[in-house]
């Protein structure tokens, strides 16, 4: 794209003062013409164009809510007080030579009653109501212009603030200014394909990004949102490829693990706490596969929660120190980090291997030590969160990085990783949010793929249920029941304290709440949350896992890793406040041993449409991919470069479940371009500037 017109501030564009730039910048994130160019409509409504007005007066009683498009004169215009002259409404006669309607607004009256003047020539959308024997339109949008010469107009509809609607900016202002924005400015965009990917019959840019706000057919606007798409996913292709290439430079000299030695063989003969399935047998061939070669693996193993994936991890490690070789485990909370430090030196205790613990909390002078005998190589495998990665570790030999739950960390904090050696060591990268393979592929380019399908022989399908307030009776029986079955039990809070001005509970109260209900049991139930330091969330951990405490009231900081085989029922306080994958994850805490397990969504008695959806659908669906898609459609797909979990990121249009077809379309073209032009960054202009536009913020973090 051109530097002038599409970078100039949004102050410039006919329609905007300086309010209304102010505003645009703050709620929209807005700021030149090429971000408003880029603010496409939420949605399309057809309206049906009529020829004239007695095509409504015809029928006695016009249908309700029909929506309809007709032009006219404003002949009459008023305002009426309402509400014992409370409140005003504007009221306006539109009139043709073949009849009239009237059209009303209740809101945002002084900005329409200075648009709109007597004698007026306008269109009018909107949606016919019938009303003491009139035929009205309700907050009609006008314009001073048809869309099409069709028998129906598409009409955008844009997402529009609040603050912007309480300052008179609404969806005919979005559309006047686009329309001026278009007309400024569509001489300065420019195509950023090349002709053979144009061959691919893509609408040209310019007709695309003018028929995405103003389509002049169905057929015409499907056209536009494929082009637009296919752009979106092409530099996101693109951008993965080129992070390819720039690893491949750094990844091809690596260390070789060609032995299985003694720690291996003695943990895998006498320590291993079960035996290994054939997913897990078949995912760690894969692992040492990759090992055995002088160049660095990548790989991602992806499992549902419970699958096993920590036992992967140790035999990793082991491999690794059979080697010579040191290892890391880096974890997203202290609370895992310590579970997973408690479980993996109980495992170890009989074969002597030397671990470590380093977190925020760990104290000073115990952190020095541990930095001291990973630098020396007296300690094997460091297990922590992202205190890992700070410059104070240094490793003597580091061959193995294992990562879990990576989606909780950022590009630069999983790149730090990579420099604590001069050869890079392997990377394993651990998930137990389930994505859909063709995304997977997308995403991380530059990995292989282990996928665990398959949970161990003795686990028995978790019941969900979901209940309101006034049942809370039947969920603590429920609990009663299991814990005389000698079961434990997590109780789950969204908040610490206050939340939304109490009209959720929080884990303080709910502490109290459980100590009055279980008075017998007041000695054997836990608190745990992330105020606490890791002495208090050590001990409180330890009792529970040990059985000493039987009701463990927790945040989520227990949401990923924590096993506790015996505990078999989770109560997730206030569940309508989590998202789908992180339920998934919560229920993940249960039904890890042979015991019938149970989680129970608690929820007010009332609660939002969307709400009861999310519930419907955990206490329906136990497979973890589908819950991800669900999850994936109803809160965008995040950004997938950086550390952003939810919203569309830079994808503005595309949707990469939805769009799964149009992704496997684009890859091989993407791949097949950046094989003819690997240093298109320097030698196509266009296709640079673009580039960076999307991924500027990124490319230095990507080496």
């Amino acid at each position: 794209m051109s530097h002038n017109v599409l970078e100039k501030s949004i102050e410039y564009l006919k329609g905007f003062s300086l309010k209304k730039t102010r505003l645009f910048n703050i709620e929209l994130q807005i700021h030149t013409y090429e971000d408003l160019l880029f603010f496409y409509p939420r949605k399309y409504v057809h309206y049906f164009i009529l020829n004239n007005i007695s095509e409504l007066t015809k029928k006695k009683n016009p249908t309700d809510n029909t929506l309809i498009q007709i032009t006219g004169k404003i002949t009459h215009l008023e305002e009426i007080n309402y509400q014992n002259k409370k409140g005003k409404i504007l009221v306006a006669r539109l009139e043709d030579e073949t009849g009239y309607v009237e059209l009303v607004w209740f809101k945002t009256i002084n900005f329409f009653r200075k648009i709109i003047k007597k004698n007026m020539t306008i269109t009018v959308h909107g949606s016919v109501k019938y009303f003491q024997r009139k035929i009205q339109i309700i907050h009609p949008d006008i314009q001073k212009f048809q869309f099409s010469e069709n028998n129906y107009s598409i009409y955008p509809i844009y997402s529009i603030p609040k603050k912007l609607r309480e300052n008179g900016i609404n969806n005919s202002f979005m559309i006047e200014i686009l329309k001026n924005l278009i007309e400024e400015s569509k001489n300065d965009i420019e195509e950023i394909f090349l002709q053979d990917i144009m061959k691919k019959e893509l609408m040209q840019r310019k007709e695309a990004l003018i028929q995405i706000h103003f389509p002049k057919s169905l057929e015409k606007l499907f056209q536009a949102k494929q082009r637009l798409k296919f752009e979106e996913l092409f530099f996101l292709k693109l951008f993965l490829l080129s992070k390819k290439n720039i690893n491949a430079c750094y990844s091809s000299n690596s260390y070789p693990f060609l032995r299985l030695g003694k720690n291996f063989y003695n943990f895998y003969k006498y320590c291993l706490p079960f035996s290994l399935t054939e997913e897990q047998k078949r995912v760690f061939k894969e692992i040492r596969s990759d090992l055995k070669k002088p160049i660095q693996m990548n790989r991602l193993l992806q499992g549902d929660v419970g699958c096993g994936k920590t036992i992967i991890a140790v035999l990793s490690m082991l491999l690794a120190l059979d080697n010579g070789f040191q290892s890391c485990l880096m974890v997203p909370t202290e609370v895992l980090a310590i579970q997973h430090y408690s479980s993996i030196k109980k495992m170890f205790s009989e074969i002597g291997i030397q671990i470590a613990l380093l977190t925020s909390s760990t104290p000073i002078q115990m952190r020095k030590r541990i930095y001291h005998d990973v630098f020396i190589g007296k300690i094997s495998i460091l297990i922590g969160t992202h205190t890992l990665i700070q410059d104070t570790v240094h490793f003597k030999n580091l061959g193995l990085a294992i990562i879990d739950e990576q989606q909780r960390f950022g590009v630069e904090q999983r790149a730090k990783i990579l420099e604590k050696n001069n050869k890079r060591p392997h990377i394993l990268i651990m998930t137990a949010t389930p994505i859909p393979r063709t995304l997977a592929m997308t995403l991380y380019n530059d990995l292989k793929i282990s996928i665990i399908k398959e949970l161990p022989m003795d686990r028995k399908p978790i019941t969900t249920v979901h209940f309101r307030n006034k049942h809370r009776s039947k969920v603590l029986e429920i609990i009663r029941s299991q814990i005389q079955k000698g079961r434990q039990i997590y109780i789950i809070y969204p908040t610490i304290e206050k939340f939304k001005k109490n009209e959720s509970k929080n884990l303080m109260k709910g502490y109290q709440f459980i100590k009055e209900n279980f008075p017998k049991l007041e000695d054997r139930i836990g608190i745990l949350h992330g105020r606490m330091n890791y002495q208090e969330k050590n001990i409180q951990m330890n009792r529970f896992l040990h059985g000493e405490t039987k009701i463990l009231v927790s945040t989520t900081v227990i949401e990923v890793g924590v096993d506790v085989p015996n505990a078999s029922v989770i109560l997730i306080e206030n569940a309508d406040c989590f998202g789908l994958s992180q339920l998934h994850q919560l229920r993940g805490r249960v039904g890890r041993g042979p015991h019938q397990s149970y989680c129970i969504l608690m929820t007010n008695d009332k609660i939002s449409v969307e709400s009861h959806f999310r519930m419907k659908i955990m206490c329906e669906t136990k497979d973890g991919l589908e819950i991800a898609k669900k999850d994936l459609k109803l809160r965008g797909s995040g950004d997938l470069i950086g550390t952003k979990q939810s919203g569309n990121a830079y994808f503005r249009i595309a949707n990469l479940l939805e769009d799964y077809k149009l992704i496997k379309e684009v890859i091989p073209i993407a791949k097949k371009f950046f094989s003819k032009n690997p240093n298109f960054l320097l030698n196509h202009r266009t296709t640079q500037n673009h580039f960076y536009k999307y991924y500027k913020s990124f490319w230095g973090k990507i080496s």
